[in-house]
């Protein structure tokens, strides 16, 4: 999400248009809560981008992504600590790496059954989610 909305990133368009498709309805989507917090981390930080978003500019674009009637906003839910832990015991992900699990888990128990992201090597092995690269298509 961040790349759709830096327009200095080079698969700012890639993403940009898997965006508006998801904006206009064109394909069924939903974010994450942790990947929101996550958008607001990297397009708030100078380190990340070349021209950083104020937070009320973040705040604004939260709101956007939230108001969508065609964005479905998805967390974990209360199982999501068992399927975490189903999965920690299946694939023995260590450090920093819990926190794709932690997607996954929430993906899985909101009934989502794909994910789009260029880090797709991070879950290409999870056997129960489809992942696709939108910078690859």
């Amino acid at each position: 999400m961040s790349d759709a909305n830096n327009k200095d990133s080079q698969f700012h368009a890639a993403c940009k248009f898997i965006v508006e498709k998801a904006v206009t309805g064109e394909i069924k989507t939903a974010i994450a809560v942790q990947n929101i917090i996550e958008l607001y981390a990297v397009i708030t930080d100078k380190r990340r981008v070349e021209h950083p978003l104020s937070p009320m500019k973040a705040k604004e674009l939260i709101e956007f992504y939230n108001g969508n009637d065609n964005i479905q906003i998805i967390a974990p839910l209360p199982k999501t600590i068992d399927t975490i832990a189903a999965l920690i015991e299946k694939y023995r992900p260590k450090s920093q790496s819990i926190f794709d699990y932690l997607l996954v888990a929430t993906i899985i128990d909101n009934g989502i059954h794909g994910i789009y992201t260029a880090n797709s090597e991070h879950f290409k092995h999870f056997d129960s989610i489809i992942v696709v690269n939108p910078l690859t298509h």
